[in-house]
């Protein structure tokens, strides 16, 4: 596992996307990342380490899939749900809209059970 530093899109609020440059890893079509906060702590000198949380954000809309305890658990989920077609959607209004919305949005709720933090 290697995060590198890069520069991602965020989602910040509805439809408001913003780049944070931060430790991630592209694993199409997501992105597992340290959370914003922890970033900000650590550039401000308040934070001297990451914790071992990592998230998963969707990487067309930057919407939070989820926190997960250890970047291996958010791999795991990654590859249960990332060949679903619906992930190709770059909004998170086509995707609530897909028609595999109903299923996919199950798959994950069980996975959060299984795998999240913030349930």
């Amino acid at each position: 596992m290697s995060l590198k530093t890069q520069t991602i899109s965020l989602a910040v609020g509805e439809g408001i996307l913003k780049p944070f440059t931060m430790p991630s890893k592209h694993v199409y079509p997501f992105i597992i990342h340290r959370s914003i906060i922890e970033c900000v702590e650590k550039s401000d000198g308040r934070r001297i380490r990451y914790s071992h949380k990592h998230c998963v954000s969707h990487l067309f809309s930057g919407g939070l899939l989820g926190v997960f305890a250890s970047y291996l658990d958010a791999r795991a989920v990654i590859e249960e749900i990332k060949d679903e077609p619906l992930w190709l959607m770059p909004t998170p209004e086509l995707l609530t809209g897909h028609t595999d919305w109903e299923i996919v949005s199950g798959k994950i709720r069980e996975l959060k059970k299984k795998y999240c933090l913030s349930k």
